[in-house]
């Protein structure tokens, strides 16, 4: 039997588990501009990738879906490439809404999503654009800030396009950095959607793959606190040597995965870094005692409080809370031991 788990790229069709109301959500929602916010390695380019997979596989669907990757795009240029590149990659785009490439090169990334949103519509399709990597857009607004007034206008064309911005939490300083005199840019996108870890029964789900013991998919489990890329890299080396216990210490000790938090961990904002470095200092702690820790009033502290609950750096324990998952808090105790000064730091 081959190894089914997939740990470090993206799924969708049968390697694709959860995520159902997220995905109700945007095929059969009312809303046409939505944010899904997740940590990194959380599942986004996958969410997106499955979102296209079941569009194109539909013979009922409404949407023309296009996959756009902002990463390395810069500036406005780079969006127009990176947007060219994306119909290039797509043949069944390209092939449901009749255009070819030669229609929109040398186009501005503006003009060449009108023409995609006009072809589409024409083609008997509403356009489904899914962006991934959207905290791209703060380098292009830096590069230039007229882009963001330009591209807010094509997203907000109402019910003919239906837009997608997959990224961090960092994407949210986006409207402070632009300063724009009209409406921010986020405005439609709000409230945001969360990609959470995975559901408990998901998680199983996933995991049932390896036809492993019933405790060692329940240890698996709340070591990991579904975090989707941990469970799919324990249980993927865990299926290939049967020993659970030395898979737990391995992924504990390997430099890979402390680098992974590490980057994460410095998308966060410096006050949900105090908070979580409290928590991995003191062990779990009160609303209260976070709030205080991080210099600010509990009512403040909460949506941070929310936010890091439910992009899985938090879980309840009884009436406090506690970091989420035991890797992650083994790198954070031993990024501040060795930094001194916080894992921010040392990292």
């Amino acid at each position: 039997m081959r190894n089914p788990f997939i740990a470090g790229s993206w799924v969708r069709g049968e390697n694709f588990f959860g995520r159902q109301a997220l995905l109700r959500e945007v095929l059969e929602g009312e809303r046409d501009s939505l944010w899904v916010i997740g940590a990194r390695r959380l599942g986004k380019t996958s969410l997106l990738k499955e979102l296209e997979n079941r569009v194109q596989l539909s013979s009922q669907t409404q949407w023309a879906a296009l996959y756009w990757d902002l990463e390395g795009s810069g500036d406005t240029r780079g969006l127009a490439e990176s947007l060219l590149w994306a119909v290039e990659d797509s043949e069944y785009f390209r092939r449901a809404t009749g255009i070819a490439v030669e229609d929109v090169e040398g186009l501005s990334v503006t003009e060449m999503l009108g023409f995609l949103v006009r072809k589409s519509l024409r083609s008997g399709w509403r356009l489904l654009l899914l962006i991934d990597e959207a905290e791209e857009l703060l380098s292009v607004a830096r590069a230039d800030r007229s882009v963001l007034p330009r591209l807010r206008r094509v997203f907000q064309k109402g019910s003919d396009l239906r837009t997608v911005l997959t990224a961090t939490r960092r994407l949210a300083r986006l409207d402070l950095q632009a300063q724009l005199l009209t409406s921010p840019f986020l405005q439609a996108f709000i409230p945001p959607l969360y990609l959470s870890p995975l559901e408990p029964e998901d998680c199983r789900q996933l995991l049932a793959r390896g036809h492993f013991a019933s405790g060692d998919v329940e240890t698996i489990t709340q070591r990991t606190a579904r975090h989707p890329f941990l469970v799919q890299l324990i249980a993927s080396r865990f299926f290939e040597n049967g020993d659970l216990g030395a898979t737990l210490e391995q992924v504990g000790a390997d430099e890979m995965v402390a680098n992974y938090f590490s980057v994460d961990f410095q998308t966060l904002e410096p006050s949900e870094r105090t908070i979580l470095e409290e928590l991995a200092r003191e062990g779990p702690r009160t609303r209260a005692e976070l709030a205080s820790a991080a210099g600010l009033r509990e009512d403040d502290a909460e949506p941070l409080l929310y936010g890091l609950r439910m992009l899985g750096y938090l879980l309840p324990d009884a009436d406090r809370l506690k970091v989420g998952n035991a890797f992650f808090e083994r790198w954070l105790r031993r990024s501040l031991s060795a930094g001194g000064g916080g894992a921010g730091e040392a990292s």
